[in-house]
């Protein structure tokens, strides 16, 4: 519609009206824009601020799970690590510096072979000027057999016809000969010619069957078998061999001796029970043996000239308590041993003395663990005032100077202190175990020390160690214990063999003595090399 038929239809007036009504209507819808749009704008901040607090909820929760699970990954890793150092030390265990022994040697490993010799330049084998050690020749009265030896051809022509002269040569030999005795004894029937009375010979109990074997045999068992280590089928192989098969005992025979041996000691070992509180010291240890394929203990009390076993199921004070050795032993006493804590116990009255040898092999399995330095300073610190304390035993001297002492005790305590602003290395996975060390270094010291103060005492307790060891050889040899009986049987057997060949005694006369029920008493033993 053009302009002037608009102007025909209104009039001016109508116009102007209708414009300011339209003008009203756009700032009406204007407002009403610019609400819509901050509407809108605050709709879209409000969406913006919780879609952005939602995304950074969201990072936030990765972030903290990420950190969660790289600080258990951190914490696997330590403790992967702290596994990876224990079996670490746990391969480098050896008889050296830990309890390990020599038999138990990895595969692939060295064995380590206790030596207190001190290394020289001087060549392996027999030195120069050393006296040659052989038989002597033999004095006429001596001889008990005379072989003459007569050439049965001419070396030159083969000629038997052959005169021998008076002038010879000799050589001596030393041998044996095994002479199998079937002796019988006869009991005769007997009168009185006082009374008439009618009696039999008493037989004795040991002669109770038609035919038996003879203390010889029963001995050379016994002592095949708890001295020699051999097991029960070849000390019947063997005692066969050597009769030329005329004396074949049983395995059941050998079983039964070692009972009969063990009953006819129990007077010897209650003798040994009394011996041991009343000295000025002894030692004690234990090892584990096998019985029908379980862990047992074998413990042994020794001096040096008396040792005595006790095999038990279990290692635990109350089989301490059942020896009944410690608990008889008063404050004149002192006992060495490994330091088992339960010596320090309050019902005790002795007083106690830690092995040196135990000492340093602790010691030098922290260094290889930790390698602290503090570990080998006290290492070399103890064995040089062994080796001091040694010379001046070498010269009948009793004890170190006053000032030596007080040396002693002063670079002891720097030397832990020392150890425990060492034990905080961060990479320190020992840090306990090298703590408690610390702590019994620190709290035992007077009885780490002690046998510095009083040279009667001995530094180590090797004695008893000493003594265990052939249970471990026995056991390769002849295999675990049947049970806990036969076990005692050894103990007390070896109890008695042992302190017989401390005290000089001869091992096969010791156990025929045993099996004729008459045993060596402890009296008679620890007496046999003064009257010897």
């Amino acid at each position: 519609m053009d302009v002037k038929e608009l102007e025909r239809q209104f009039s001016y007036r109508q116009l102007l009206g209708y414009n300011s009504k339209l003008k009203s209507d756009l700032l009406i819808l204007r407002h009403d824009y610019n609400i819509l749009v901050k509407y809108q704008e605050g709709i879209i901040e409000k969406e913006v601020k919780i879609r952005t607090k939602r995304l950074t909820d969201e990072i936030e929760n990765i972030k903290n799970k990420h950190i969660s699970e790289i600080c258990e990954k951190d914490s696997q890793i330590e403790v992967l690590k702290k596994e990876v150092a224990r079996l670490t030390s746990v391969l480098s265990n050896d008889a050296s510096n830990s309890g390990i022994p020599t038999s138990k040697t990895m595969i692939g490993h060295r064995k380590y072979i206790p030596n207190s010799r001190e290394k020289t330049d001087k060549k392996i084998g027999g030195q120069l000027g050393h006296k040659k050690h052989k038989l002597n020749k033999f004095n006429d009265d001596e001889i008990t057999e005379t072989v003459v030896v007569s050439p049965k051809t001419c070396p030159k022509c083969n000629s038997k016809n052959i005169k021998e002269l008076e002038t010879f040569k000799s050589k001596d030999e030393t041998d044996y000969d095994v002479k199998v005795i079937k002796r019988r004894y006869k009991f005769n029937d007997c009168t009185c010619k006082d009374c008439n009375n009618y009696f039999h010979v008493p037989i004795p109990n040991e002669l109770k069957e038609e035919n038996q074997y003879g203390t010889t045999v029963q001995s050379l068992a016994v002592c095949l078998n708890n001295e020699i280590y051999t097991p029960f089928n070849k000390v019947v192989k063997l005692i066969s061999g050597i009769t030329n098969n005329e004396i074949n005992i049983s395995e059941g025979y050998i079983a039964k001796l070692q009972k009969m041996a063990s009953e006819n000691l129990e007077a010897f070992v209650n003798q040994a029970r009394e011996y041991f509180p009343k000295q000025e010291c002894y030692g004690w240890d234990d090892g584990v043996i096998d019985v029908n394929t379980q862990d047992a203990t074998l413990r042994i009390y020794c001096t040096d000239t008396v040792s005595l076993f006790f095999a038990h199921e279990k290692r635990n004070k109350e089989t301490i308590d059942e020896d009944g050795i410690l608990s008889a032993t008063t404050h004149n006493t002192t006992v060495m041993h490994d330091h088992y804590l339960y010596n320090y116990n309050d019902k005790f009255n002795y007083k106690n003395v830690e092995c040196l040898s135990h000492i340093l092999r602790r010691l030098k399995k922290m260094k290889n663990d930790t390698k602290h330095d503090w570990c080998d300073k006290l290492k070399k610190f103890l064995s040089d005032i062994n080796y001091d304390r040694n010379k001046l035993l070498d010269e009948n001297k009793e004890k170190f100077e006053k000032s030596y002492l007080e040396k002693i005790s002063n670079e002891y305590d720097e030397i832990i202190n020392k150890g425990y602003a060492e034990k905080d290395d961060i990479e320190n996975y020992f840090k306990d175990e090298e703590l408690t060390l610390l702590k019994d270094l620190k709290k035992y010291k007077k009885n780490y020390l002690l046998w510095c103060y009083n040279f009667k005492l001995p530094s180590t307790n090797n004695n008893c160690e000493r003594n265990i060891r052939p249970v471990k050889s026995k056991m390769k040899i002849s295999g675990h214990f049947k049970n806990i009986t036969n076990a005692r049987y050894y103990a007390t057997i070896r109890s008695y063999i042992e302190t017989c060949k401390r005290n000089g005694i001869n091992i096969i006369d010791a156990c025929a003595r045993l099996m004729s029920d008459n045993p060596y008493s402890l009296d008679e033993i620890l007496s046999y090399q003064k009257n010897d």
